[in-house]
């Protein structure tokens, strides 16, 4: 089984919230919401201390989005609006403690293919038309935030 990942609200835009959602193929689905405040508090407070900020930020929103709902999964699929190559490295580490990701493959979704199944979800959760499951604080946040050292 395989989960589709995708964002709406690019984190880099300070100016709007952003939504991430993930959808699996037995139709299970849930999404988060990071309110553009505490982007721009977090940007403004660790620009200079903490490298690939925004790449941080987007692994801490699918964190939080499908850290208890990866049993089963073989494959995650994430959409391709940020740096997927630091997102690959940089996602394990999240999840080192239990090693939920060993043996998962994290791959990019093709530019080819159609919609990810994902995208509805995070699209209808950025425009307010779903309710989000869970809104990140800048704790929540920061609390995942230092879990990168290796």
């Amino acid at each position: 089984m395989r989960i589709e990942i995708d964002i709406s609200g690019q984190i880099q835009q300070l100016n709007f919230d952003s939504a991430l959602g993930f959808k699996r193929n037995d139709g299970f689905s849930r999404s988060v919401y990071l309110k553009s405040e505490v982007k721009k508090e977090i940007i403004k407070k660790y620009k200079g201390q903490i490298t690939n900020i925004i790449e941080k930020l987007h692994c801490i929103m699918i964190y939080y989005c499908i850290r208890d709902f990866l049993d089963g999964i073989d494959r995650i699929v994430i959409c391709r609006d940020v740096d997927f190559r630091r997102i690959k490295n940089l996602l394990p580490l999240l999840f080192k403690e239990n090693n939920y990701l060993n043996g998962m493959e994290i791959k990019q979704r093709d530019s080819k293919s159609e919609k990810s199944l994902a995208h509805n979800i995070a699209i209808k959760t950025f425009r307010k038309k779903k309710y989000a499951d869970l809104i990140i604080n800048k704790e929540m946040v920061e609390d995942v935030l230092l879990k990168f050292k290796k």
